[in-house]
C-alpha cells in the first residue's frame, strides 16, 4: 500500500483528463474538489436543486466537471465525477458509484496509479465474473476504469486497460 498523500496526483489526474475529452473534441470545464479537506463542491456541478441546499455536508469526488460533446448536436453538457485511487480495492468502486448516483453523473472515472489488475488482482477477478456490479443508475451507466500514466513527452494520459479486463467498460455511455 503507497504511503504518498492522493492529493498529490489530482492535479495530473485532472489535466489527463481534461486532455482525453478535449481530445474527443469535447470542451471541459472541470475542477478538483477534493483538496484541501472540506473544499466541497461548487454549486455549478450540482445538477438537482435539493443538493445545493445540503451542498456542506456531501461528500466530495476529487475532481468533478461539466463535458460538453463537440459532435452533440444539442450541445447538452454531461457531468463527469473523478474518483483517484493509489491503488483501488473493492470498495473505492462502491465509493465512485456513490458519488455517481448523488451527484447524477453522466459519467464517473475511477482512475488509479496503475491498472486495477494490477492492483487488485483479487478485486479484478470479482468485477471480471460480476461486470454488473460497476453498473450505475439502474444499469443505464457505469464506473469507468483508467489508469494514469505519461507520455514519453511527460505529458498525463488516461490510459485503457487494454485486453485485461474485457468485460468491464472503458468508456461512458455518451462518448463516441
Amino acid at each position: 500500500m503507497s504511503t504518498t498523500p492522493e492529493h498529490r496526483f489530482y492535479e495530473m489526474t485532472k489535466k489527463a483528463v481534461e486532455s482525453h475529452y478535449v481530445n474527443l473534441g469535447c470542451s471541459v470545464d472541470f475542477e478538483i474538489t477534493g483538496f484541501p479537506p472540506l473544499k466541497g463542491v461548487p454549486e455549478k456541478y450540482l445538477k438537482q436543486e435539493f443538493l445545493q441546499r445540503y451542498k456542506r455536508v456531501l461528500p466530495t469526488p476529487d475532481i468533478i466537471g461539466w463535458v460538453t460533446p463537440g459532435w452533440s448536436s444539442t450541445k447538452e453538457r454531461k457531468l463527469v465525477v473523478v474518483e483517484f485511487k493509489m491503488e483501488p480495492v473493492f470498495r473505492d468502486v462502491f465509493q465512485a458509484k456513490g458519488y455517481d448516483e448523488l451527484f447524477d453523473a453522466d459519467s464517473t472515472l475511477l482512475v488509479s496509479q496503475y491498472p486495477l489488475y494490477d492492483n487488485s488482482r483479487k478485486t479484478f477477478e470479482f468485477l471480471s465474473q460480476n461486470p454488473k456490479l460497476t453498473r450505475t443508475k439502474n444499469g443505464s451507466s457505469w464506473v469507468v476504469f483508467k489508469f494514469l500514466t505519461k507520455t514519453p513527452q511527460g505529458k498525463p494520459l488516461l490510459a485503457q486497460l487494454g485486453t485485461d479486463i474485457g468485460v468491464l467498460p472503458y468508456a461512458a455511455p455518451w462518448e463516441p
